[in-house]
C-alpha cells in the first residue's frame, strides 16, 4: 500500500501556481508526467487554499506575481500551515529576490529545461 503523502502512482503531491497560464501548464504537465499528483493554482490565494485543505501536501511550486496575493506572503502564510513543506520559489529571468523570503526556500531561475525542474523536486523531496 502507498504511504498516504504519495499519489497513486508513487509521486508526490504538488501544489503549483503561477499568473502565467502557459507556464503553470508546463510545469504542472511535467510533473504529472513525471509520475506526481499535482494541484493547479491560478493565484495565491488558491494555492494556499490547496495547501491548508489538502493533506499531505509535499511540495509548493510559486512565482512572485500572483495576484492579491503574492508569492513571498503566500510563502509566509503556506509556512505558518505547514513549517517543513519544502517550497521552490520560480523568479522571472531579471527577477528579484526578497531578503524576507525563509533561506531554506529553493530558487529556481527562468528559463529552466523539464529536467532542471525535476532535478530540484527530487532534491527538495528526497
Amino acid at each position: 500500500m502507498a504511504s498516504p503523502a504519495r499519489g497513486s502512482r508513487g509521486g508526490r503531491r504538488i501544489v503549483v501556481t503561477d499568473d502565467n497560464t502557459s507556464k503553470l501548464t508546463a510545469v504542472t504537465q511535467t510533473l504529472r508526467d513525471a509520475g506526481h499528483c499535482v494541484f493547479a493554482a491560478y493565484d495565491g490565494a488558491s494555492a494556499l487554499e490547496l495547501v491548508v485543505q489538502l493533506p499531505f501536501i509535499d511540495l509548493l511550486v510559486t512565482n512572485t506575481r500572483l495576484g492579491t496575493l503574492d508569492g513571498p506572503e503566500l510563502m509566509r502564510l503556506a509556512r505558518e500551515e505547514r513549517p517543513e513543506m519544502p517550497i521552490i520559489h520560480v523568479i522571472h529571468d531579471g527577477g528579484e529576490e526578497f531578503a524576507s523570503m525563509p533561506p531554506d526556500v529553493f530558487t529556481l531561475r527562468e528559463p529552466f529545461t523539464p529536467e532542471e525542474l525535476l532535478v530540484a523536486v527530487q532534491n527538495l523531496l528526497a
